[in-house]
Parts: structure tokens; sequence; C-alpha cells
């Protein structure tokens, strides 16, 4: 099994800037003692697929990537440690319990159902599970992702985040804005909360002008990562952007679509922007 994040840092002759991307839900390399009921492909349909490969470039521009190759439904890192079904755990948690609307259709810290429907476990998790995918897996996430972002602060005095995800096409019954045909693009600052409103709009203006269509904040406005890491006023910058993944793939099949060389060159360009955008604001 591989390591459960990886880093990738640019290369020792390009100048580094204080902008971290990392793709949380893109790993499929599934731990043996995950043992759900349900096949591969259907798990699948929760992964954010080659959002890790379309942003993969970003270390060419002075940036890092932290990307996981775990699973979300194993365990997810951009929802809180207090978001826990505690009726799917066997046994009396000992933690603190914060539920939230993604809970309820079990798409909480722990995965429970898939699409709001299907069942993913035959039997409970014990503690010890879910406390070791949250030290192992959770945690592990969280460190290499605070740690970078720290440290690039430290060196800059200000640091940006981008945080990468794809989004199905069309909601469902279960979603926040129901069966409906969603934007290209959702940018999520949590209300401008977790970035400077200027980073968000750039970003925006820039899809815009491309010519397509770009949300903000709904149906999605950005959960834990942007939550614990956007602190605009300590110069800490984050943004989630969601890719509609009928611009670069089969959704059913989780193969690359023929748009997806088309979408890759944009998000290319876009990125260059960001790096443009950062640069302009600190001395490298």
């Amino acid at each position: 099994m591989s390591d459960p994040v990886i880093v990738v840092s640019p290369s020792s002759d390009t100048p580094v800037l204080p902008l971290v991307f990392d793709s949380p839900h893109s790993g499929f390399d599934y731990p043996e003692d995950m043992r759900s009921i349900l096949s591969k492909k259907v798990l699948r349909q929760t992964e954010d697929a080659f959002i890790d490969a379309l942003f993969g470039h970003v270390p060419v521009l002075g940036a890092v990537l932290i990307k996981a190759t775990f699973p979300r439904c194993y365990i997810d890192p951009n929802r809180s440690t207090d978001d826990v079904q505690v009726d799917a755990i066997d046994g009396d948690w000992p933690h603190p319990v914060i539920n939230s609307i993604k809970t309820n259709r079990g798409a909480g810290l722990i995965f429970t159902k898939i699409q709001g429907e299907e069942v993913l476990y035959d039997r409970k998790l014990s503690v010890a599970e879910v406390e070791n995918r949250i030290a192992n897996y959770w945690q592990l996430y969280h460190n290499q992702l605070s740690a970078e972002l720290d440290r690039l602060h430290s060196a800059h005095g200000q640091v940006w985040h981008i945080n990468c995800h794809s989004m199905p096409a069309k909601g469902n019954i279960h979603a926040e804005d129901g069966e409906v045909e969603r934007a290209d693009f959702v940018l999520g600052d949590r209300d401008c909360t977790t970035c400077a409103p200027e980073f968000t709009n750039a970003i925006e203006e820039y899809l815009s002008g491309r010519g397509y269509d770009v949300g903000i904040n709904f149906p999605m406005k950005g959960v834990e990562l942007v939550r614990k890491y956007g602190r605009p006023d300590e110069a800490r910058h984050s943004l989630q952007i969601e890719v509609n993944r009928r611009l670069y793939m089969d959704e059913v099949e989780i193969t690359k679509n023929d748009r997806y060389a088309e979408t890759a060159s944009v998000l290319a360009d876009m990125n260059a922007m960001i790096a443009d955008f950062v640069r302009d604001r600190v001395s490298v």
C-alpha cells in the first residue's frame, strides 16, 4: 500500500511561492481493513477522480501539491472528527460529536452510505477501527497540510491554499441543491470568511472570462479544510474549487472523456494566473 499522503514540492531550481494545493478526495488505494460490502466501482463514485492529475502540474509553478491516496469513503479529511455517526459504531464513542447535514445522509467523517442510498457496511465499526482511521489517515493528512501552510506562512508572512475537488454534474434528492444541473465550477469561501474576497473574485473573473458558468458558495461553500485553515485576518487564505465532472470524465465508468484535455489546459492557465496573483503579493 502506498503512503496515505503524498507531498509534491517544487524542484530545487523553482522559486517557491506561499501557495498550496490539496486534493483530499482523489485517492483510491483501499485499506484491507475497510471490508465494505459494496464493489470498488460503486465506492469510487465518491471519489474526485483525476483531480490530483488535473492539478498535478502546480509544483512547476512554485506551489506545493498535497494529495491523499486513501479513499474519502474510508475516512474523509474534509470532515471534522466530531462529525461521527455514533449509531454506526459498536460501543460508546468517547469523543465529542457534532453532526452535520452530511452525517445525516451517511457522508460524515466515516461514510456509511453512497449518495445517501447504498449502505457500505453489514456491520458496525468498532471504536478502535474509527480511532485508527483518524490517527493514521485523517490526522496524517492534516499534519502534512498544516505543516506546509505553516512553513510557507512563516517564510513569507502570508499563504494561499486551494482546496481541489470535483462534483457530480447533477445533484440528487439528498444534496443541498436537489436534482439540478450544476455550474461548471463552484468556488467556496464559506461566505467570504476563509479568504480575501479579491482572491475569490480573481478566479471567478478568470473562469467567467473563459466562458464558464461559475457558482459561488452554492451548493458547496467549503467544509473542514477551508474552515480550519482559512484565516484571512492572519493572511492565511483558503478557497475551495469544485470542477464539474462533465468537463473531464465519464462519471459512470470513471474514465477521462473527450473534454479532459481542454479542461486540463484551462486549469493549467487558471493555476498560472493564481501563481501570478500570489507572486505579485510577496517577495519570492
